[in-house]
């Protein structure tokens, strides 16, 4: 196989993201930017790049940022009733309760769920 030799320059951003990936790849950039020219020539070279393949695409997208949002609604919203469940029993306490123990309490309830969610090993 016959090998031909280009220049390539690339814009100081897109050669740090470039060194970034092929570092976290253990590979070197020069073998990384092959590896995007093969995969951008092939892509281009694909009869449907232009048709079904971007609007699945674009479909796909705005699924998910429909999800993210609602995703984000719902965080929001259990933020808000923890810190409305915190307030509550806040004033339902006993005005001298020692403050450490509250913390201790609150970080073992806090492992426990993480514990049931699978959060921790």
């Amino acid at each position: 196989m016959r090998h031909v030799q280009h220049s390539v320059r690339l814009p100081i951003a897109l050669d740090r993201t470039l060194r970034q990936l092929a570092a976290r790849r253990e590979t070197t950039p020069y073998a990384l930017l092959q590896s995007c020219v093969r995969t951008g020539l092939a892509l281009l070279t694909q009869e449907n790049a232009a048709g079904p393949i971007p609007t699945a695409l674009a479909e796909g997208l705005g699924q998910l940022g429909a999800r993210i949002v609602h995703v984000e609604r719902l965080t929001e919203r259990a933020l808000y009733v923890s810190c409305a469940a915190y307030v509550y029993a806040r004033a339902a306490a006993p005005i001298r309760v020692d403050e450490s123990r509250l913390t201790d309490d609150i970080d073992d309830a806090f492992q426990r769920q993480l514990a049931l969610a699978g959060e921790t090993p």
